[in-house]
């Protein structure tokens, strides 16, 4: 499969999945498309994303994330709660969309598990491939994470892993789940018929994490623990229950809308979003 008719497929899904910008999109399945629909003007048939691995189908948005009310200015406040009562809106409307073209309930509290499972087992095979020779931890990583993070995730810990010492050993252990994992951010991806496929969502929930990193030129090992904030995005096929780990965000911005910042329909801007959000242990600037 090109990666162009995976990127058109990708870009397709999004522009239906992300709709808030267009408040058309909550009135009715026929008029999701907006005035283009309409248009008596035949088109080429349509990229299906459901022809695409979904260990390929990266972030497909730069998603929203609700930003914390005593860490934005006070006059934000009305804003901010109207864009979550929006965000609401939105999950809503994607759950009732998958249970009613899928047939199927959500099963929250089994993905939910199985998503904490894999980002902590992300995270441990990653330390421990930092324990390999530099040879062997690219092997080791795409061999440990096949079936449980996304290509663009596996490609990023592989560069993440040549920048660290060759005689350095990296421990990583989960410590407590502080919070209870929630899922803030629900998406309905459909195919080229507008019938939901694949489901995408954030997952967001607080860890304390321990890290110790033990190179051979010091006796004691550096020891920090800290407590962090996840938003993992994962994508999943509710029909067979294949669900990967695809990448994190961070909170939005007091001053940002709803709707994507990032055009769905320029290419090398959804590339750059899916290659960023991938690299799920870089710094929020």
């Amino acid at each position: 499969m090109s990666s162009l008719y995976a990127m058109s497929s990708i870009r397709l899904a999004a522009t239906r999945f992300t709709g808030v910008a267009k408040p058309s999109f909550i009135l009715s399945r026929n008029r999701f498309y907006s005035t283009e629909v309409t248009k008596k003007k035949k088109k080429a048939p349509a990229a299906d994303i459901t022809q695409i691995p979904i260990k390929n189908i990266g972030v497909v948005a730069d998603y929203y994330v609700p930003p914390k009310f005593f860490s934005s200015p006070v006059t934000s406040w009305h804003n901010l709660l109207f864009r979550r009562l929006g965000l609401f809106a939105v999950n809503t409307y994607n759950i009732v969309k998958f249970r009613r073209e899928t047939g199927l309930k959500p099963k929250f509290n089994d993905w939910k598990e199985q998503a904490v499972e894999q980002f902590v087992k992300a995270n441990k095979v990653f330390a421990a491939s930092c324990s390999q020779a530099p040879s062997k931890r690219e092997s080791y990583i795409e061999t440990q994470l096949a079936g449980v993070c996304g290509s663009s995730v596996i490609s990023s810990m592989v560069k993440r892993s040549r920048t660290l010492p060759t005689n350095a050993k990296l421990d990583w252990k989960l410590e407590k789940i502080e919070s209870n994992p929630k899922v803030i951010m629900f998406g309905a991806l459909p195919d080229s018929n507008n019938i939901t496929a694949l489901v995408q969502f954030v997952l967001q929930f607080r860890t304390k994490q321990k890290f110790s990193l033990k190179t051979l030129d010091k006796k004691e090992p550096m020891v920090s623990e800290r407590s962090v904030e996840s938003n993992l995005v994962y994508t999943l096929d509710p029909f067979s229950n294949e669900m990967v780990f695809v990448g994190s965000v961070f909170r939005s911005d007091h001053n940002r809308g709803l709707s994507p910042d990032t055009d769905i329909n320029d290419a090398r801007a959804l590339i750059e979003l899916q290659n960023r959000c991938a690299d799920i242990f870089r710094n929020q600037k």
